[in-house]
């Protein structure tokens, strides 16, 4: 109609249940995407073992930022998790060079 100013999707649902509206998720699959879960599948024990080294606001930071490194909450989510458990990881020293390359790594692979 005139007048009508959309901003962003139009959806029009015609089912009346389980009607979810847009899935704007994207699916990396091959290639880089699975270079970036083998990884985290690497990194994430090197993290649980870490933690318990660690002071106790740096563990509940790395522990609260597992999830998000799974992918669980988009890539930004998951790229500002990396960010802040690799400065936790470079102030471990030696103890946290394995995982502090794989969180390297994987920031490297998702373009950041």
């Amino acid at each position: 109609m005139a007048g009508d100013h959309f901003h962003g999707d139009v959806v029009n649902m015609h089912q009346t249940h389980n009607s979810v509206g847009i899935d704007k998720r994207t699916v990396v699959t091959g290639g880089a995407g699975a270079e970036v879960e083998r990884a985290v599948r690497e990194l994430l024990p090197l993290l649980q073992e870490l933690r318990g080294g660690l002071g106790p606001f740096a563990a509940r930071t790395v522990e609260a930022a597992e999830p998000e490194i799974e992918g669980s909450a988009g890539a930004e989510a998951r790229r500002g998790a990396l960010e802040r458990v690799g400065g936790i990881l470079e102030s471990v020293g030696p103890a946290g060079a394995a995982a502090l390359a794989l969180v390297h790594q994987i920031l490297g692979l998702l373009g950041g």
